[in-house]
C-alpha cells in the first residue's frame, strides 16, 4: 500500500510541475495601445523547462525502480530464511562409517523434510537438496537409503538380481559411474564413508 501511494504522489507532483512549467512559459500578447510588450510574472527559457521536466522524471524512475530493488531484497530474504529451516530440518551429523543397513533408516520415507542418504563409490552424501529426485515417489527414489553405485554405473533404476550382483562392472559402466560420481559429490554434502566398500569393484 506505501509503494503505490508513493507512486501516486510521484506522478501527482509531476503533473503539477506540468502545470507550473506550462503556465510559467506563456508571454502576454501585444496591447493595441502600447509599443512595449507586457511579460507575465515568471519568463522561463525552454532549455530550464526541459531539465525540469528530465530531473523530474528520472527521480520518479529512481523512486520506482529503489521500490522494486527493496521488494526482490525482501523477497530473497524471506527465501534465505526458509532455506536455512529447511537446511536444519534435514542435517544429519556427519561420521566416519556408515553401515549400510544404516542408510535405510534415511530413505526420505520416514520423514518427508528430514535427511536423505545414499552412497556413491564408498562415500555417503546427504542428498536432500534432491528431494524432488529422490524422495518418496521421486524418479530416482530406488537409490534412497542404500548404496546406489550400481545404478549409477549401469543407468539402471530396476533391482539387480542375486546372479546380475556378482557380474563385475565393465569399463564402460565405471567410465559411466565416475561421471555420476562427481555430479554428485560436488552437488550434495558428503557425510561420511560407506562400511565395507572396496575401490576395487570400481576403479578405472
Amino acid at each position: 500500500m506505501r509503494r503505490r501511494l508513493s507512486t501516486y504522489h510521484l506522478f501527482t507532483v509531476l503533473l503539477l510541475c506540468a502545470r507550473i512549467i506550462s503556465s510559467s512559459s506563456f508571454t502576454a500578447p501585444k496591447s493595441k495601445h502600447h509599443n512595449h510588450r507586457r511579460k507575465s510574472a515568471i519568463n522561463v527559457e525552454p532549455s530550464v523547462i526541459g531539465g525540469i521536466v528530465v530531473a523530474t522524471g528520472a527521480t520518479a524512475a529512481w523512486w520506482i525502480g529503489g521500490a522494486k530493488d527493496r521488494e526482490n531484497k525482501a523477497n530473497y530474504a524471506v527465501y534465505e530464511a526458509l532455506q536455512r529451516e529447511r537446511e536444519s530440518l534435514a542435517f544429519v551429523q556427519p561420521k566416519d562409517e556408515w553401515p549400510e543397513e544404516e542408510l535405510s533408516a534415511y530413505n526420505g520415507e520416514n520423514n518427508e523434510s528430514g535427511p536423505i542418504l545414499l552412497a556413491v563409490k564408498g562415500d555417503v552424501f546427504n542428498v536432500w537438496k534432491g528431494r524432488n529426485f529422490y524422495g518418496p515417489g521421486a524418479e530416482y527414489h530406488i537409490m534412497a537409503g542404500r548404496d546406489a553405485t550400481r545404478f549409477l554405473a549401469k543407468n539402471k533404476l530396476e533391482e539387480e538380481t542375486e546372479e546380475e550382483k556378482k557380474i563385475e562392472l565393465n569399463i564402460a559402466e565405471r567410465a559411466n559411474l565416475e561421471v555420476w560420481y562427481w555430479t554428485i559429490k560436488n552437488k550434495y554434502q558428503f557425510v561420511g564413508n560407506l562400511s565395507g566398500y572396496d575401490p576395487k569393484s570400481t576403479e578405472m
